[in-house]
């Protein structure tokens, strides 16, 4: 039982720990599960469909690839601040595997909540990668006059504690609903509680949603009222916020689609193929990684340590493959090989 392991040492984890505790007692009183065959279960288990082995497998592989090319670049750039996305590429990896485990052991309750909650929960910490990037470009390359809510909706200095706090708002909501689906022990109280989760999902795509509004209102600005005051030129920032913001979109469809799969109930079209989930869920959410390996923060920002002390560049911002993109247009490379260290 998941409920019986060691207790977490960290927030997160323990977040983490009590969503899956909460998500095994849920799949223990869903009502839907008694209604398979025993024949049909041998062949599904506790998914909608008969799932498949060797995509596990590939997504397993690819975010074993990813994982190490952005453990690399963290090390190279000291980009420490870029821990979140580390964290959210090892979600993924491991809920891979565990989805390619699962299938081989279709009986096993256990492994199929971790798959489950992981590869659920990991787009939301790249959303808090996303709300990181964005505000250190923000205060780094906006003036300080347009750096308040008027003009970005969200003051600069508070984009990430902000968008930050409301998806751990969001997160608790689900977790409240999730205790009331695992105690339900009628139809009535199981909606309700279902009812609860969309409430914090509609909550999280709201959040998300707003912040990718403002960021794309941002290109407006640097595009309209911005247009003839210098701005810093050391790096090729502007390539690099339009790219946070093709991740934006791109976790804010995935968000989307999956707030429609839960809200039509427990069997439906996108729930019972796997199609959909590997398309728009999988390959989705690897192409978000894939854009920050390509235009990693450390070629682009200062600020790379936990906190924005000082203008510092990464010793490597111009070296590595994808380096050429982000050099500045007016001051040469040479000039932004400054220590990164924070502090």
């Amino acid at each position: 039982m998941i409920a019986n392991t060691a207790s977490p040492s960290t927030p997160v984890s323990y977040l983490l720990h009590l969503h899956l505790d909460l998500v095994a007692r849920a799949v223990d009183h869903n009502p839907d599960k008694g209604h398979k065959t025993p024949a049909e279960f041998a062949r599904e288990g506790r998914y909608n469909y008969v799932p498949s082995f060797a995509p596990a497998v590939v997504f397993c592989v690819i975010y074993a690839i990813a994982m190490t090319i952005n453990l690399g670049q963290f090390i190279r750039h000291r980009a420490w601040f870029w821990w979140v996305m580390n964290f959210a590429i090892a979600l993924e990896l491991v809920g891979y595997i565990a989805r390619a485990v699962s299938v081989k052991h279709l009986a096993s309750r256990d492994v199929f909540i971790v798959q489950l909650v992981l590869i659920l929960v990991a787009p939301a910490v790249m959303a808090a990668a996303c709300y990181m990037s964005f505000g250190r470009v923000v205060v780094w390359v906006i003036p300080r006059e347009y750096q308040s809510a008027r003009h970005l909706w969200v003051p600069a200095r508070r984009v990430t504690p902000i968008f930050a706090g409301c998806d751990v708002l969001s997160f608790f909501v689900q977790v409240v609903g999730g205790s009331m689906i695992a105690s339900g022990n009628t139809p009535a109280k199981i909606n309700r509680g279902r009812n609860v989760v969309l409430t914090g999902l509609a909550l999280q795509l709201t959040t998300f949603g707003f912040f990718v509004v403002a960021a794309l209102r941002l290109l407006v600005l640097l595009r309209t009222r911005l247009r003839t005051i210098p701005l810093p030129q050391e790096r090729n920032w502007p390539l690099f916020l339009v790219m946070v913001n093709v991740a934006n979109v791109l976790i804010l469809i995935r968000t989307t689609l999956r707030l429609v799969e839960y809200a039509m109930g427990n069997s439906n079209y996108l729930l019972n193929h796997e199609w959909y989930f590997y398309v728009f869920d999988s390959v989705l959410m690897f192409f978000v990684v894939l854009v920050f390996i390509v235009f990693h923060p450390g070629h682009y920002l200062p600020y790379l340590g936990f906190k924005r002390k000082g203008l510092r560049f990464s010793d490597n911002a111009d070296k590595g493959l994808f380096a050429s993109l982000a050099r500045g247009t007016k001051i040469p490379p040479g000039m932004v090989q400054m220590d990164a260290r924070d502090g």
